[in-house]
């Protein structure tokens, strides 16, 4: 299937430049039976792409037409059926050549379409039936692919058609300077793919894919993208400088989903996976200004969700945050212990502790001089004498007596007269006028041998399972990752986010491998 889709898409690209990318989407669409839209200025070959497209369908037929404000139903569906207007007095058109007979339609300036013809285009694209006269025709649209230079107008009843185009693409002139000169140079830009025949998709197969493709598979991986993306929108449209919100209908997403498994069965696959996951950012933008957005949440909710579910890291960190809540319940004992904290006293502008002397330290006026600057008495030593100021309660500082002192303990000061007559002096210990409080203290314990032989226990078994997870990883990365790079609708440089994710994960897992260790290191350490 892969090969065969691989040699449509290299035809349809024949003499094409810088189109790679929304002929790929075009067929893709098609396939899925979904319809397309196309915004671009005239002469980007919006046209040339679905006149290519109807050649992929054995025997298929197309349909396009060139709207305008006088656009009538006739020019679209056929015109009406005068004989059996007269004889039967049946109102019904002559479809043949039109619409409704056509496999691939091209619908060009499609916003120029008056209210019949978009009223009937909603029954057609949803679920592809024609209403002709009293008769409902099945009909055998496959792909509507339509165009415009404009997106649709507000406030003109257009938000329900503008809804049933599931891709939309932004179609640009040639960027690229050697590609504009080998496009100038090209004597011919045939309308028609030369697709060999045996390559071409017939009404059977077609049927019968649209029944293989509704039995893919949607991966956890990419159903949690997808949440993460509706996440994401949700935030977005949450915002106050929102001028215009980002909506996606429950029905739009069913249909996205079903554009993903179109694009999984063509690339040989039986379940969506990431890289699948990256087409819906050609489905969710309704401005121009939104297409960066929306790329930006497709890709970083594949680049760090994508894998977050296949590989699941919360298992083992609950279990890691259990072992270390026994380690700590074993191992810790909290107790409530009595401290003193020196109070405070502002006095002008600076804080000061005051020394509870019971009248000895005094100046040569016999004046109290038992305070110390806040920040004097926390520059002390513990156990060597410094020289300090003390001062009066209105904080104006001694400058007749000397002192020197040292604090072992937060509240207790040792004090004595800095002179050679008291160099020798041991001094004298005094307390800090402080408040009482009480504080938790951690101190530890050994547990039984036993309970260390059970943690050995758990610490190995997690051990073991994070080194078997994290080889399934690289395994992964080797052997199935290179996959993601050969997506036929995908560009393969975005591989390298789905890889970012796996590497993301393996530092994740290797992380609480780590927080084991530490854990084991520890309690050996008792």
């Amino acid at each position: 299937m892969k090969e065969r889709i691989n040699k449509i898409l290299h035809a349809l690209n024949e003499n094409l430049f810088e189109r790679e990318e929304i002929v790929k989407l075009t067929l893709l669409t098609t396939i899925a039976g979904e319809s397309i839209f196309l915004l671009g200025q005239p002469g980007v070959a919006k046209s040339l792409i679905a006149r290519r497209i109807k050649e992929v369908f054995k025997d298929g037929n197309s349909f396009e037409y060139l709207m305008n404000r006088f656009s009538t139903p006739d020019e679209i569906f056929g015109p009406i059926a005068i004989s059996k207007l007269k004889k039967d007095d049946k109102y019904e058109r002559i479809t043949e050549k039109y619409l409704p007979t056509a496999d691939i339609v091209f619908l060009d300036e499609i916003w120029k379409a008056g209210p019949s013809i978009q009223n009937s285009l909603l029954t057609v694209i949803n679920e592809k039936v024609y209403r002709n006269g009293q008769q409902e025709v099945q009909i055998p649209l496959k792909g509507l692919i339509s165009a415009s230079n404009e997106l649709p107008a507000k406030g003109e009843g257009l938000e329900a058609l503008w809804d049933r185009f599931i891709i939309r693409y932004l179609v640009e002139n040639i960027s690229d300077s050697n590609k504009f000169n080998t496009f100038l140079s090209t004597e011919s830009i045939g309308f028609n793919a030369t697709i060999d025949e045996k390559d071409k998709i017939t009404n059977t197969e077609y049927h019968k894919w649209q029944t293989s493709i509704s039995k893919v598979k949607i991966s956890d991986e990419a159903l949690n993208v997808i949440n993460v993306i509706r996440n994401y929108i949700n935030k977005h449209n949450e915002k106050n400088d929102t001028k215009r919100p980002i909506y996606v209908s429950d029905r739009r997403w069913k249909k996205i989903v079903k554009v993903l498994k179109t694009s999984a069965f063509l690339n040989d696959r039986k379940v969506i996976d990431l890289m699948d996951c990256f087409l819906i950012a050609h489905t969710i933008w309704d401005e121009i200004e939104q297409i960066s957005i929306v790329k930006e949440f497709v890709s970083d909710a594949v680049k760090n969700h994508g894998y977050s579910l296949k590989y699941n890291l919360s298992m083992f960190t609950n279990e890691i945050n259990d072992l270390k809540l026994d380690i700590d319940n074993q191992t810790k004992e909290s107790k409530r212990i009595t401290y003193y904290e020196p109070k405070s006293i502002k006095i002008s502008n600076a804080i000061y502790y005051e020394i509870d002397d019971e009248g000895n330290l005094q100046d040569n006026y016999r004046r109290r001089i038992n305070y110390i600057r806040k920040t004097d008495f926390n520059s002390l030593n513990k156990t060597t004498y410094k020289e300090i100021i003390l001062f009066n309660s209105n904080g104006e500082e001694n400058y007749n007596n000397r002192f020197e002192a040292y604090s072992k303990a937060p509240n207790i000061i040792t004090i004595r007269k800095y002179d050679n007559w008291n160099r020798n002096n041991s001094g004298t210990n005094y307390n800090l006028i402080s408040n009482k409080k009480t504080k938790s203290e951690i101190t530890t314990k050994i547990p039984h041998p036993a309970i260390i032989t059970e943690w050995n226990k758990t610490v190995s078994t997690i051990t073991k399972e994070i080194d078997k997870t994290i080889k399934a990883i690289e395994t992964f990365k080797k052997e199935d990752l290179a996959s993601l790079k050969e997506n036929i609708f995908v560009n393969k440089k975005l591989a390298s986010l789905a890889e970012h994710n796996l590497n993301q994960t393996i530092n994740s897992f290797t992380s609480e491998k780590l927080k084991v260790e530490k854990l084991k290191k520890e309690y050996d350490a008792l």
